[in-house]
């Protein structure tokens, strides 16, 4: 389960990857949003940006996740492999978002 803790590894992990000075963009959730990864980012050139509450449109794994429901949202699966088989055949489908478009019109 993500959560603050978890939420402060990524952050010194990507800092650790990418170089001093970065900018993480993230959604809202609460594990992002805590005062604990707050005052984690205060104390190094981490520069945490959250998107706009209410725009799925800017983060691309809300329509990914959008267009696995609407194939696969309301449906009975007897048995898990079938799930599994169509979980994939869904996947292999999924149009990648343009995000690029959203941020610059």
């Amino acid at each position: 389960n993500f959560n603050s803790d978890t939420t402060i590894r990524l952050l010194d992990a990507l800092q650790t990857e990418f170089g001093e000075k970065i900018c993480v963009v993230l959604d809202n959730a609460s594990y992002f949003t805590a005062n604990k990864v707050q005052e984690f980012a205060e104390d190094t050139p981490i520069e945490l940006c959250y998107l706009p509450r209410g725009s799925p449109e800017l983060n691309p794994a809300e329509e990914c996740w959008r267009q696995l429901d609407q194939e696969l949202g309301n449906r009975l699966f007897d048995t898990l492999d079938g799930l599994r088989e169509a979980a994939l055949s869904v996947l292999n489908r999924v149009e990648i978002p343009d995000v690029f478009a959203y941020l610059c019109p």
